[in-house]
């Protein structure tokens, strides 16, 4: 079985255990929007800062909580509590699947690429040139998408001028123009 395979049971077993609760009982639910995180693969998509909430059968999720929600740190595989760099959090993600760049947020690559690269390759069990590999990755991958971000804003603005510009020629104008050039040559 792979370690991603184990999240959420262990999510569950952990967070019932913490809070009293029976598993059989609970549903986790994401904080900001709600949604079941029923699947072991979802796992893989969530920001290494995202809260998630152990609902009971009878506990219903709601964008306005009335009651103030405890934050807890994550635990180490010792039991202990204690709050990562989140540049291990990250390495500790990647070191089971380096595919696991492409769906990381702008915010946790950004981490990776301005991390101390020796500590970076001790976390990944990698050497150094391959750590400033994986640095260099994240940089491309961030300007990759910045640029794709700038470029589509550009399309959106050029959209924007043409629908408005009374100098851009429509397909109707044109047909307009072209039956005058002919009622006028004859």
């Amino acid at each position: 079985m792979e370690m991603c395979d184990e999240v959420l049971p262990t999510c569950l077993q952990t967070g019932c255990k913490k809070l009293a609760l029976k598993e059989d009982n609970v549903r986790v639910v994401l904080e900001a929007d709600g949604t079941e995180v029923d699947e072991e693969d979802y796992f893989n998509f969530l920001p290494s800062d995202t809260t998630l909430l152990f609902l009971t059968n009878n506990d219903k999720w709601s964008h306005e909580s009335s009651e103030p929600v405890s934050r807890d740190e994550p635990d180490s595989a010792d039991g202990t509590t204690k709050k990562l760099p989140s540049s291990h959090k990250m390495a500790a993600l990647l070191k089971g699947d380096i595919s696991r760049i492409i769906s990381m947020s702008d915010e946790d690559l950004q981490v990776l690429a301005e991390a101390d690269t020796t500590e970076l390759a001790q976390d990944l069990g990698e050497s150094i040139v391959y750590a400033q590999s994986l640095q260099e990755a994240c940089q491309r991958h961030l300007d990759d998408r910045v640029q794709t971000r700038e470029a589509i804003d550009l399309l959106r603005l050029y959209s924007k001028a043409h629908s408005i510009s009374p100098y851009v020629e429509t397909e109707s104008s044109k047909k307009r123009r072209h039956s005058r050039d002919i009622s006028s040559s004859s």
